[in-house]
């Protein structure tokens, strides 16, 4: 069946339809990550466009045909979609719920959008002896067993109180200014949690890390549907798999505090005994990030922000102002990563009681 693209979070297109399979017209089970052909009944919507297999947005019209995935999605900033809990068949209506290829059965569409969700038409399921295929049946990297421990390498977090704080720009600014001083160091970044799209591994492709990767690449679209265990698995596989190839891993904590697995990331830095940078918008944010982490034992290194005054978010906070950057900071970040690496590196001052961890 001719198409017009496959979307960005389907890693492994060439393995996973490699001729072998059917096109099923029901899938009696639906999962996150079930690769689903449709036919889009719009050409205008809240996400017009779909990454294809490079990454590349690619404009939608009324009538294209192309290769997509279910999944969840319950973002507090964009689209929410869920998946039906019975059977989807040919001409089922879905909706493109986020710009990867996610498609579900939207719920709720921010008003600043200014339009429905597109909708779209299921043609069918990609499917082996009856059995819709999976981005996880062949993941670019595959879930083990992994046990929690202390890395063995340096490993950095970066997390943030809300969407759209500037994560991923913090994330990429650190690398630039790494490999200015540490032109040998080798360094990965990973996207840990959130909703899966080919951007933000671009980004971090663009900013001169050796190695990215993120938790589609272990097969999951999203990780708003995903049990705990099998997140902290995906988590601990892929940060292996960072410190087999880098020096240097710095792992994004998508969204905020509070979904898509991030309090089991959280967790997960905590036991690695893992630094981390918090983003921030706004004081009273921060106070809560502040106290969430202090309830396991981190205090961040440094406190990330690009809308704030900074003398001010460090007096409201209690801290030091030098503990408070943002991504122009390039001598500050790069101090605060080479000390993390040669073992030097410590929390700049301390709260006072006003401002509770």
């Amino acid at each position: 069946m001719p198409v017009k693209l496959v979307s960005s979070c389907v890693r492994n297109g060439p393995a996973l339809l490699d001729g072998k399979e059917e096109l099923a017209t029901v899938n009696p089970v639906p999962r996150d990550g079930d690769l689903v052909v449709v036919r889009c009944l719009d050409s205008t919507g809240a996400y017009d466009h779909v990454e294809d297999s490079t990454g590349a947005p690619v404009k939608l019209y009324r009538d294209d045909v192309l290769v997509v995935v279910l999944g969840t999605r319950r973002s507090g900033t964009n689209l929410i979609g869920e998946l039906p809990a019975g059977p989807i068949a040919t001409g089922c209506k879905l909706d493109l719920v986020a710009q990867g290829g996610l498609v579900a059965q939207c719920v709720a569409v921010p008003s600043y959008y200014g339009s429905h969700a597109l909708p779209m038409e299921v043609v069918g399921f990609p499917a082996v002896a009856g059995r819709p295929v999976n981005i996880a049946d062949v993941p670019v990297v595959a879930v083990g067993d992994v046990s929690p421990d202390r890395s063995r390498k340096t490993v950095l977090f970066v997390c943030g109180t809300s969407a759209e704080v500037g994560k991923t720009t913090m994330v990429c600014a650190l690398n630039i200014a790494v490999k200015r001083r540490l032109p040998k160091l080798r360094t990965a970044a990973i996207k840990a949690c959130g909703t899966g799209r080919a951007k933000d591994c671009l980004h971090y492709r663009a900013a001169n890390y050796d190695v990215v990767t993120d938790f589609v690449d272990a097969g999951m679209p999203s990780t708003y549907g995903v049990p705990p265990a099998g997140f902290r698995a995906m988590l601990h596989t892929l940060i292996g798999h960072c410190e087999e190839r880098a020096d240097l891993v710095v792992v994004e904590i998508g969204g905020d505090f509070l979904e898509a697995r991030a309090p089991e990331a959280l967790e997960i830095m905590a036991e690695l005994d893992a630094a981390c940078v918090m983003m921030v918008n706004d004081a009273m944010g921060a106070g809560e990030g502040l106290r969430q982490l202090g309830l396991l034992g981190k205090e961040p290194l440094a406190i990330g922000t690009f809308k704030q005054n900074r003398a001010a978010l460090a007096d409201r906070l209690g801290v030091p102002q030098a503990r408070v950057v943002n991504s122009d900071d390039a001598d500050v970040l790069v101090d605060l990563v080479a000390g993390l690496v040669d073992g030097t590196s410590a929390v700049a001052g301390a709260r006072p009681g006003g401002v509770s961890s």
